[in-house]
């Protein structure tokens, strides 16, 4: 018999990568590169936040409704495949709070709600999108934080990455508590109009697994891209790119029933619907989505300036994305 289990993004511990962001690669650009964790309660609290098994970069005490600022050193960044240990960022507090990230080079700059230890699963579909940059390296990616000794992680990628992994081939990786392992996508050269395109990571299965000796553990996955342009049909100038920062939402806190809403000054937005279930029967607005038009069998999208109404017979899992100024139409 199943338990219900408690989604909300407020908790006691939380564990968070400084994911890839193409202004890592440029030591020029890396200096000036910065993440910041947003922590905020509902009641007082003591908060730590340090690198997991380093001394700690923060802490202090919160009151009730204020917003602690703590700024991540830059040298804990990742800034290639693999895997990575003594930079897992670990926030604790004595009472629950809630914690934002923030990826920022200059005007390049990617946000996410992070998720408590309690909350995290055991299988996860990466979420990212088409791979356009006006940067060169700009890859897709996904990140794995283990939270326990001896997970074994299995993945299963939608695309070619740079390890040298095959589109859907099994691979496994076994993590010990607070270690990383950050796969990403290929991407193509020369660039073509003064774009650079890669693969698109959207898709890929990061589960972890249970071995002769252990069971299967929960782990945190991010996904996003180094840095990229969300749109088409971009007016003249429109060139500009960001990186992609999001935290995923396990399998097991997916839902059969949304609303979206067009974003405000900007309202034409690209949605993705993703499933695990090959037979889910997915429904826009009340009509089918016919399964061959899901890539790969996995996700749909599509574009919309109005609200919508997704539903489906089992659960999905559905992303908003907010285009590149002067992009399908929305204002420069």
């Amino acid at each position: 018999t199943g338990a219900a289990q408690d989604f909300s993004n407020k908790g006691k511990e939380f564990w968070i990568p400084y994911s890839y962001h193409v202004g890592m690669l440029n030591p020029a650009n890396s200096v000036n590169l910065a993440m910041t964790l947003y922590i905020t309660s509902d009641v007082n609290t003591n908060y730590t936040v340090e690198i997991y098994g380093g001394a700690p970069i923060q802490t202090g005490s919160i009151t009730a409704g204020q917003v602690v600022q703590v700024v991540v050193p830059n040298a804990h960044f990742l800034n290639t495949a693999g895997r990575f240990t003594g930079k897992t960022v670990r926030v604790t507090s004595d009472r629950g709070v809630v914690v934002y990230s923030y990826i920022t080079l200059s005007a390049q700059s990617g946000a996410t709600v992070c998720l408590p230890t309690n909350v995290l699963g055991r299988d996860y579909y990466s979420m990212n999108f088409t791979q356009v940059s006006n940067e060169n390296n700009s890859n897709s990616y996904f990140t794995v934080i283990a939270v326990e000794d001896s997970t074994t992680v299995e993945i299963i990628p939608s695309a070619p990455t740079t390890e040298g992994w095959a589109a859907n081939s099994v691979n496994t990786v076994t993590l010990n508590k607070g270690e990383i392992y950050q796969v990403l996508g290929t991407v193509n050269t020369p660039a073509s109009g003064g774009l650079w395109t890669g693969v698109d990571l959207t898709g890929s299965r990061i589960r972890s697994v249970a071995t002769g000796t252990s069971g299967c553990k929960r782990i945190a996955v991010f996904s996003g891209a180094g840095k990229m342009r969300i749109g088409a049909n971009c007016s003249a100038g429109a060139t500009s790119s960001d990186n992609l920062y999001q935290q995923l939402y396990p399998v097991a806190s997916w839902g059969k029933a949304f609303l979206t809403a067009p974003s405000f000054s900007r309202p034409t937005n690209y949605y993705r619907i993703l499933k695990d279930a090959a037979n889910t029967n997915v429904y826009v607005n009340g009509a089918l989505v016919p399964p061959g038009n899901f890539v790969n069998g996995r996700y749909y999208e599509f574009v919309s300036d109005a609200p919508n109404s997704i539903t489906a017979d089992q659960p999905v899992a559905v992303a908003q994305d907010f285009t590149t100024q002067g992009c399908n139409g929305n204002p420069t």
